[in-house]
């Protein structure tokens, strides 16, 4: 399996994660930015991210919950597009797919040649 999948099972979403994935964050992350990591994996579409409800859940506080965030996002496990409504691509799969769709090279067009004046 290469991506996270979520499903709907019985009124309850339910993550099923890459195994090398789950492996990799163990030795990459701190203790603390992995149940980050995992907690955003247990969120299913549409679900709102706030710091202290989070921090309630993981046993954290939101300041805690600041620094993981920003761990993850310095290990490429994470990335938030802000905008009107901010979207989080979660697991290094996902960011890789965002950040290699996102930054694909136009096609190149030709130059025009810059025209001047001489004095």
């Amino acid at each position: 399996m290469n991506k996270a999948i979520l499903k709907k099972s019985k009124g309850k979403y339910m993550a099923s994660i890459p195994q090398t994935e789950i492996t990799e964050a163990m030795r990459e992350l701190s203790n603390g930015a992995y149940k980050l990591l995992m907690y955003y994996y247990s969120r299913n579409d549409g679900w709102v991210f706030n710091d202290d409800n989070i921090a309630t859940a993981i046993n954290s506080s939101a300041r805690q919950v600041k620094k993981f965030r920003k761990e993850l996002i310095d290990s490429s496990y994470l990335l938030i597009q802000r905008g009107q409504v901010d979207v989080y691509f979660i697991g290094k799969l996902a960011v890789a797919q965002f950040l290699t769709s996102s930054y694909s090279e136009p096609e190149a067009v030709p130059k025009q040649p810059l025209l001047g004046y001489t004095a």
